[in-house]
């Protein structure tokens, strides 16, 4: 069974809270949603039994992912959204306290998945833009717990200092990176980050037919897909015009 965000159970629950956020809670009930949040839950803590230390964990074809798109960020990202236990939200704090202590410590980038040595990617995919937004949302339902502000703060830095990828969209690229600093604008209200969120779309302004045309030329097919392409960066362009209300796609509610 399947349990990320794009292709699994935290994806489908991700549709319904979106539903429900706009025609009305209530619209997927919560006697409907709730089991396979539990789900979910018992998935993470089977696919966790062989580590003491991280009491969620999952596998995607097979690797166990940490990024947003496929792996525990975008399934963290989601579980916050709903009511848990007491011993449920221990066990998603212990999940991300046991990411964010196994960062890479030199650059402070998450791995793409665990075990991996690999200090390439910062992205939302994979990385510290993802994780950036999903520890926002846990510092937003936790305020207490002053770790994952801080934690999302530092992430945001890694972001900056490594995150103008040389890919356009959402999933890879630097319209997706800057939704990272939306995130902490509406988290902290500091300037700061609506201001490194306009720097990097406008290098985008500036350099996107650019990277597109490399793009197909390399064979490339979803130049101007919402993920991949330029529908993501004007989705990044628009949720400028009002930053408080940003929100990143598919993501963010």
């Amino acid at each position: 069974m399947s349990y990320e965000l794009m292709y699994g159970r935290a994806g489908f629950l991700w549709a319904a809270l979106f539903i429900n956020k706009h025609l009305g809670e209530g619209t997927l009930p919560s006697d409907l949603l709730m089991p396979i949040v539990d789900a979910v839950l018992a998935g993470g803590r089977a696919g966790a039994s062989d580590n003491a230390a991280c009491p969620l964990m999952y596998r995607w074809h097979g690797t166990r992912y940490w990024g947003a798109a496929n792996g525990l960020a975008g399934i963290l990202q989601v579980l916050l959204h709903f009511p848990l236990s007491i011993d449920d939200v221990e066990d998603v704090k212990a999940t991300l306290r046991y990411m964010m202590s196994n960062r890479f410590p030199h650059s402070g980038n998450y791995p793409s998945s665990e075990g991996n040595p690999r200090d390439k990617l910062v992205q939302w995919s994979h990385g510290a833009a993802g994780m950036t937004i999903t520890l926002c949302k846990a510092s937003e339902m936790y305020p207490n717990d002053r770790e994952f502000r801080n934690a999302a703060i530092e992430a945001g830095e890694v972001v900056w200092k490594s995150g103008l990828v040389k890919k356009v969209g959402l999933a890879d690229g630097v319209a997706g990176n800057a939704y990272a600093f939306l995130s902490l604008y509406r988290l902290t209200g500091e300037s700061l980050y609506e201001e490194r969120a306009y720097a990097f779309a406008s290098f985008l302004y500036h350099n996107a037919s650019e990277l597109v045309t490399i793009g197909l030329a390399d064979g490339a097919n979803h130049s101007f897909s919402l993920f991949q392409g330029l529908a993501g960066t004007a989705c990044l362009w628009f949720d400028l015009l009002k930053p408080e209300s940003s929100r990143f796609p598919g993501y963010e509610l």
